[in-house]
């Protein structure tokens, strides 16, 4: 029978394995805390539309990026390409920003529009039902589309 060494745990593999479970758990704790922003900003500001169409287990929570400038947020798929992000601005006034991710009629990236309120939401969503959900791809030299962003994030 073989034998399976373990190695001694010091006091520094001891601190490091701590450090990392403390930033594992961070990170996790800001993803639920930007999954529970969302859902409760689409229950409070879109009542009627989004607030019945999503529960909050649809929501997927992401953690701070601060190296990028990125604060926690929450993404959550729409359907037929479309996704709603949500993050809270860390400016002075800490409002919750909600943006809606189309695909670009290119096909190659996508179009974001800050949604401001429920008004602008149906209007937006009003135009997109013309286009089959996707969004217009403006003049070639000057594209509506960042073809670099994901679904995950926004241009704005």
């Amino acid at each position: 029978m073989t034998e399976t060494l373990t190695p001694p745990v010091t006091p520094l593999t001891f601190l490091f394995d701590l450090v990392a479970t403390s930033a594992r758990r961070a990170q996790e704790e800001e993803s639920r805390e930007a999954v529970t922003a969302a859902d409760e900003h689409v229950f409070r500001a879109y009542r009627d539309t989004l607030g019945e169409a999503f529960e909050q287990h649809e929501w997927s929570g992401c953690p701070a990026l601060r190296d990028n400038g990125l604060e926690p947020s929450a993404v959550a798929p729409v359907g037929g390409g479309l996704w709603l992000h949500h993050t809270i601005t860390t400016d002075d006034d800490y409002r919750d920003v909600l943006t809606l991710l189309v695909p670009c009629s290119c096909g190659r990236g996508y179009v974001d529009w800050q949604l401001e309120n429920e008004q602008d939401l149906l209007e937006i969503l009003t135009d997109l039902r013309r286009t089959d959900g996707r969004g217009v791809h403006g003049d070639p030299d000057n594209p509506d589309c960042a073809t670099n962003v994901s679904p995950a994030g926004s241009r704005r």
